[in-house]
């Protein structure tokens, strides 16, 4: 797996998304007449009974709510993914007090990945500046495969800055400060009535710069 900012031996953020064809033969004469007749059948017996019409306009009616749930899903599948890298975030500008237990799943290597990240942070001295550059993320598509499961692929736009211990001068240190834009994958599960980040799978490292779509 791959991390969002590379800190020494540590990679930061990454948690790891027929057709046929047929011959041309002309139709028999008969062919055609009998199409007719049976076309002309149909309209003579087609008196659709009240019934079948209320049936008719009530499936059609019944489909609105499946498509509005879909939407107001992937709202809290993207609404999941920016907690998550908010608080990513701010475990690396204060990585001893991070708790991951409080915004990644349970499933999926998130929570351990998180977890031996700010341990090394806390051990090399380093942290995040809290000046983040700019630095975000933006949806380009949401995969629901279950009604527990989804996957989210965003562009991300890294310029977070990796400081060390004091330097001479009195100031941290400046251990990656590059800026650099990514594609990952996000996996998330719906535990407990909420959506969480369980992974997170580079899929490209875009370039150096901001190359990701505007933010939303």
């Amino acid at each position: 797996m791959q991390t969002m900012k590379r800190v020494v031996s540590f990679a930061i953020g990454a948690l790891v998304l027929a057709s046929c064809g047929g011959g041309g033969s002309s139709a028999p004469t008969t062919a055609a007449l009998d199409v007719t007749t049976s076309v002309a059948k149909t309209t003579t017996v087609a008196t659709i009974p009240p019934s079948t019409i209320a049936a008719t306009t009530t499936a059609a009616t019944t489909t609105i709510p499946a498509t509005t749930t879909t939407v107001a899903t992937e709202d809290l599948i993207k609404q999941a993914v920016q907690d998550y890298f908010e608080a990513y975030k701010q475990c690396g500008i204060a990585p001893a007090s991070c708790s991951p237990e409080t915004f990644t799943a349970s499933q999926g290597p998130s929570r351990a990945v998180v977890t031996d990240f700010v341990k090394g942070l806390v051990a090399q001295g380093l942290f995040f500046s809290s000046n983040r550059r700019g630095t975000y993320l933006v949806n380009e598509s949401v995969d629901v495969s279950s009604e527990s499961e989804a996957t989210a692929i965003y562009c991300a736009y890294d310029g977070l800055i990796v400081l060390g211990p004091t330097g001479p001068d009195g100031q941290p240190t400046t251990v990656n400060d590059e800026v650099m834009s990514y594609r990952y994958e996000y996996r998330t599960y719906l535990e407990d009535g909420h959506w969480m980040v369980g992974g997170q799978d580079p899929q490209g490292t875009l370039g150096q710069g901001n190359l990701c779509p505007p933010a939303a």
